[in-house]
């Protein structure tokens, strides 16, 4: 530092008991600007701070006060330095102007097992077209947050003032003691909290150990099902009320007769009387029987047979793959199709995913489901919208792209994504929270927590599946299997994929992925990744065709899941019109 100008990566700086580490600092004489680099998005028409400029957006919080942390140290280390702070964010409006821009980056785990980044190429080589990145100067909000006026305070101590609160937590972590943190809404998705089992053998739990301080728990009440997991819970509105256990909800306070709970049609209306639902049978106020409600099965009757049940898997780089593509733009790499005919006959159709290296996967992928599905009407189900909104993603490049078939391709998609066309695809997890509810599935509808919950209560699904199962590439699996007399989750039961060389920081990378992406096969955004990382040419030929076909196994189980769940409520249906009939 002693240089008049220098630039330094991951940059060490240090005051008293608090310490960073700076992405780029950039010294220029008596200014030094620190750049935090993330691969969140950048949208020049959101702004950083509430639409009263008041305080800081809560999804921009982690960021921010990252890099004020990191300017607070400076700051105290250089005092006679004007310190500037800067994100480096992805510009999502900026498309790349160069093919394989991604091939020049390749992410590995060094002899620590820490992720790091190496060139493919010579710096000298680089050709990286127009900038896809963009330096934003944050010292306002860093100001903001200095004054204490970037969020409401989560603790006394953060009361304080940004000064007292930094340095009361570094004289803690000096003490190694720990501060009695506050219980909030952030407690709902807190990164410490593990499952039961894990705790069973000996692992510590975070979530545990501040509800524990707070309210004085034992095992006993961290046995009991919490309120915050009540399905799309409003935690804040909970704990302010001083509800921590699910049983202290009452249908009152979720604004529900719970006297007509099961007789009606529909769960509509709002989410209250599913959540109700959820409510009343984990807490035993109510059996612990799975519901199926009747309008269900007047959906049924609407759908053309054969069913198809389609899955897709796709990519949304932060670093596009291809020319003339934005950051985080969809990119379908895969689908997975079953059919069930109206006899019941379960046929998996066709799978296809995209292997070579370089190529553009879109417009192949849709001209290949073309195929699949344009032989008939048959109805078509996804799970979630990830599918449907997909298929627009494609619509939108093939009405800019000059491809010669693009207007059959077009009218192709408009059948399944046009809500006034007959064919308009049906979202299977939309019926799931309309129509259906087992005590296994928790708080969930994620088809990961469905599919055993129905083979729980399912005896037909017992029977079926305890038979080995094939398809096009799952082969003479056994897909029931009970341990302790629980359903083991058939997703555990797949070889899993190799991920050695996907980054422990996969939270960042993938920060542009919508939820229902992540949740889309067993590995979540890790199989999105072991795509991406079959792009680079230091893969050999045997690691990318074990990653292919895990990848094919998990998308055939995924489509496979979706079938289950029909075969179990066409056998509810065939109950309930036995019983209807029987009583007429």
């Amino acid at each position: 530092m002693g240089k008049d100008s220098v630039t330094i990566f991951e940059a060490a700086i240090a005051h008293e008991n608090c310490y960073s580490l700076v992405d780029v600092l950039i010294k220029e004489g008596n200014v030094i600007k620190l750049i935090e680099v993330k691969s969140k998005s950048w949208d020049q028409n959101k702004e950083f701070l509430t639409s009263r400029g008041k305080s800081i957006r809560s999804d921009w919080q982690k960021y921010l006060y990252d890099i004020a942390f990191q300017t607070w140290i400076a700051k105290k280390a250089f005092p006679n330095h004007v310190i500037e702070p800067y994100l480096m964010l992805i510009d999502k409006n900026k498309a790349t102007t160069v093919e394989g821009l991604h091939q020049y980056f390749e992410i590995y785990h060094d002899e620590n097992e820490r992720s790091q980044l190496r060139l493919t190429v010579p710096p000298e080589q680089l050709n990286l077209g127009e900038q896809i990145l963009k330096q934003i100067n944050v010292s306002e909000e860093v100001k903001l947050i200095f004054e204490g006026k970037g969020r409401m305070p989560n603790s006394e101590l953060e009361a304080k003032g940004f000064d007292e609160w930094i340095m009361g937590l570094a004289n803690l972590v000096a003490q190694n003691e720990k501060y009695p943190t506050l219980i909030s809404s952030s407690c709902k998705k807190c990164e410490y909290r593990i499952q039961a089992s894990d705790l069973k053998k000996g692992k510590a739990c975070g979530f545990n150990e501040c509800w524990a301080q707070a309210l004085n728990w034992g095992e006993k009440e961290f046995a009991k099902p919490h309120a915050i997991d009540m399905w799309y819970s409003n935690a804040g509105k909970l704990l302010e009320k001083e509800m921590y256990m699910m049983d202290e909800i009452t249908p009152d306070f979720l604004g529900v007769n719970e006297s007509t709970l099961y007789n009606q049609t529909a769960w509509d209306g709002g989410r209250g009387k599913r959540q109700l639902a959820q409510v009343m049978k984990m807490t035993g106020r109510h059996d612990d029987r799975e519901v199926v409600l009747p309008g269900l099965f007047h959906e049924m009757e609407t759908w053309t047979y054969p069913l198809h049940f389609i899955d897709f898997e796709g990519v949304a780089p932060a670093i596009p793959f291809h020319k003339g593509m934005k950051p985080y733009k969809k990119t379908p790499f895969q689908f997975s199709v079953h059919d069930v005919d109206a006899d019941g006959k379960v046929t998996h159709v066709a799978e296809w995913i995209e292997k070579e290296r370089g190529k553009f996967p879109c417009f192949d992928f849709i001209r290949e489901l073309k195929k699949v599905l344009d032989g008939d009407q048959g109805t078509v189900f996804m799970y979630h919208h990830y599918e449907r909104t997909t298929l627009r993603d494609v619509k939108s490049m093939l009405f800019h792209s000059s491809e010669h078939d693009k207007d059959e391709l077009i009218e192709f998609i408009d059948t399944l994504v046009s809500k006034d066309h007959p064919r308009y695809m049906v979202d299977l997890q939309q019926l799931v929270v309309e129509y259906y509810y087992s005590v296994h599935m928790k708080g969930s509808n994620s088809i990961k927590y469905v599919l055993p919950a129905i083979m729980n209560e399912s005896a037909f699904l017992r029977v079926e599946y305890s038979k080995p199962y094939s398809g096009l590439s799952i082969q003479d699996k056994v897909l029931y299997v009970e341990e302790n007399g629980i359903t083991v989750n058939p997703y555990t039961l797949l070889k899993p994929l190799d991920l050695r060389d996907i980054p422990d920081d996969l939270d960042d990378i993938i920060e542009g992925f919508n939820t229902e992406l992540s949740e889309t096969i067993a590995d979540g955004g890790k199989a999105m990744m072991a795509w991406s990382r079959m792009q680079f040419y230091d893969v050999t030929e045997e690691e990318r065709e074990m990653t292919f076909k895990g990848l094919l196994r998990y998308c055939e189980l995924d489509t496979l899941a979706m079938v289950m769940i029909y075969q179990h409520w066409i056998f509810l249906k065939n109950e309930f019109s036995f019983e209807r009939n029987k009583h007429n």
